[in-house]
């Protein structure tokens, strides 16, 4: 059983707030979020097996806006010491979990992200 929990639905007011409330663009912006993660995510594991740390500090900061978007404050901390951590190559004995937890908020939330869409309830 995952122990990663993410608030559903998720906090969009950010993506309304920045967008002056388009709708059209929220939705474009979530559906970028969905077409993107799971690769970003592939990559980060790519570089994470073969211990590029630097490559992954930067694929965490390329997804990080992303993610920051949703207003999980949770995943905010939790990626801000991912990149970190990798970025200066310190606390790397905790690097598979951070990235499993990675791995699994970015499921939750693409998943969630992809139901609110089909919905139409975002």
């Amino acid at each position: 059983m995952s122990s990663i929990s993410v608030s559903t639905p998720l906090d969009l007011s950010y993506l309304y707030t920045i967008s002056d409330d388009d709708r059209d663009f929220v939705k474009d912006m979530i559906e970028t979020i969905i077409k993107n993660t799971p690769e970003n995510v592939a990559e980060i594991v790519a570089a994470r097996k073969n211990e590029n740390w630097n490559e992954v500090g930067r694929l965490v900061h390329k997804l990080k806006p992303s993610l920051l978007l949703l207003n999980i404050e949770h995943l905010t901390s939790h990626i801000k010491s991912f990149e970190t951590n990798a970025k200066e190559q310190i606390n790397l004995d905790e690097a598979d979990l951070q990235l499993q937890q990675l791995e699994e908020y970015c499921s939750i939330i693409v998943s969630e992200l992809t139901t609110e869409v089909a919905n139409d309830t975002y």
